[in-house]
């Protein structure tokens, strides 16, 4: 009953992210963010990032996240646009597939690729 819990308020979570990512860009214009000297996202910016710290490793073309919490984390393309959201179980996560490109993931410029 806990597990259909947790991925049923998972769910609803994704879904709020995205429907509020969605109704922010219906309402405004996303310009491209700028990347400062250490690569955060410029702090105009109205990016969703994750709850809890997580450490993210490059693999190859495949990403290494790690979290001590179960949590969502928004992924958006280099223009600024929401790409996708994934979920973090505790513990190594892995994150492959994503086609070429610069992306930001937690507020730090990952590229995949180049």
């Amino acid at each position: 009953m806990k597990g259909i819990l947790s991925i049923l308020s998972g769910l609803i979570l994704l879904l709020c992210v995205a429907s509020a990512t969605a109704k922010n860009q219906a309402q405004t214009q996303v310009q491209p963010a700028q990347q400062t000297p250490k690569g955060d996202v410029s702090q105009k910016r109205k990016m969703s990032n994750s709850a809890f710290p997580v450490q993210i490793s490059k693999m190859g073309n495949a990403l290494k996240i790690q979290s001590d919490h179960n949590q969502i984390l928004p992924v958006y393309t280099q223009s600024g646009a929401f790409y996708m959201v994934m979920r973090l179980n505790k513990g190594t996560n892995w994150l492959s597939g994503l086609p070429r490109g610069r992306y930001f993931i937690n507020n730090r410029i990952v590229s995949i690729g180049l």
